[in-house]
């Protein structure tokens, strides 16, 4: 910035728009040019020695441990995050697992979210299993009855709130209290909220991890996570994180720190749109349930109020009894809104979902009739008029 003399702490939405930016007074591009490369250059044997020993410290030492691109983009989702340090890796699923291996170890358990993302459950039970490692499923409502599921050997309590594709809003702060008072590491995945919103490091958690392939990319076009940590674990998390060769290449970095600069607009018209969608289908007969935290009759409603910022534009819709066939043809007759995996980009996105095969610390009712939603940016009357015509052919004998 020009002006040092600006006294009051800046907003966090500045704080995106200054990301990776040059400090020079100097002519400089607005946007930092890429940093490409894998070897790296030394003038001599000491400084080539000096730079092994700090490898894990973004500095410039060889292309798998950062650019920096890399630098630039992990210290601004840090100043986001309100973190210690965040090493960026090349998806969040690469952050889910790094995040874990470098927690848990032979012999160690682990309290998992049953509502949590796919791969993580995947994760838990089967490369943490090959590891020796214990894992117990937790409902995510437990809210204080976790203690009871706390072993000698538990180590790491994970959190998602919302859960992944049911949407349960987890007491935060109640779980991670009963954590601290046990010596557990919690670790939370805050894709769906982004640090805008929510941040876990604020609020006690150790380690924050995102899908940086969603929100903060917001354009569906790299593959990219984050793991934030504290002071304490930081160290571990981005040595384990290189050994297990997770580096994101640098054009994936710089998308997502492109992205950084509109988050806080895009977001908001992923909200507003969701909003508008949300009245709309609450009025359709064929409609059961809204999964969105900040839907006033959403069960976890008080909880996001009372912990979060915002929301997002991701939600999910369960349909009263309806012939699968008929849903089938519903959604292959829309237009808008497009199949696909993933989420956080700009173009709107429906799939059916079947969080029952999935749970397994309780019974999700709504077997084959659970849509998962993504408001893109598109105008919230056209995507309307297409879930009107696509509930017309639902309709239709």
């Amino acid at each position: 910035m020009k002006n040092n003399k600006q006294k009051k702490e800046i907003k966090p939405t500045t704080t995106l728009i200054l990301s990776g930016r040059a400090n020079s007074k100097q002519n400089t591009l607005v946007n930092p040019p890429i940093s490409r490369g894998s070897t790296v250059t030394f003038k001599n044997v000491k400084q080539m020695r000096d730079s092994i020993a700090t490898k894990h410290s973004q500095n410039l030492t060889y292309g798998r441990f950062g650019s920096e691109t890399t630098f630039k983009f992990e210290k601004a989702i840090t100043s986001l995050e309100g973190g210690y340090t965040t090493v960026a890796t090349s998806s969040g699923t690469s952050a889910i697992i790094a995040s874990l291996i470098s927690t848990l170890k032979n012999g160690d358990h682990i309290l998992m979210a049953d509502s949590a993302y796919g791969a993580a459950k995947f994760a838990t039970k089967n490369i943490l299993k090959k590891m020796g490692i214990y894992f117990t499923f937790y409902n995510p409502l437990i809210g204080k009855n976790i203690s009871k599921l706390i072993q000698k050997n538990t180590k790491v309590i994970y959190l998602e709130s919302p859960g992944s594709l049911t949407f349960e809003m987890q007491d935060l702060p109640l779980i991670i209290d009963i954590a601290k008072k046990n010596k557990c590491i919690t670790i939370m995945d805050n894709t769906w909220a982004t640090p805008l919103y929510f941040k876990p490091i604020k609020f006690g958690v150790d380690i924050s991890i995102q899908s940086a392939t969603k929100y903060i990319n917001g354009h569906s076009d790299s593959m990219l996570g984050t793991i934030t940590a504290n002071k304490k674990l930081a160290e571990n998390i981005r040595e384990t994180t290189h050994s297990l060769g997770s580096c994101p290449g640098p054009e994936d970095v710089y998308l997502g720190l492109r992205g950084l600069k509109t988050l806080n607009v895009r977001l908001k018209q992923h909200r507003n749109n969701a909003h508008k969608i949300i009245e709309w289908l609450i009025k359709q007969k064929e409609v059961d349930s809204i999964l969105y935290p900040a839907y006033e009759k959403f069960k976890g409603y008080k909880i996001w109020k009372r912990d979060f910022l915002g929301a997002s534009g991701l939600f999910g819709v369960t349909l009263k009894p309806i012939k699968l066939q008929k849903i089938n043809k519903m959604l292959n007759n829309l237009n808008l809104f497009n199949m696909g995996f993933s989420w956080g980009g700009y173009e709107s996105l429906i799939i059916p979902v079947e969080p029952e095969k999935d749970r397994k610390t309780y019974e999700w009712k709504y077997n084959y009739r659970t849509l998962r939603i993504h408001a893109g940016l598109e105008d919230a009357d056209d995507l309307i008029e297409d879930l009107k015509y696509g509930f017309e052919t639902l309709r239709k004998n």
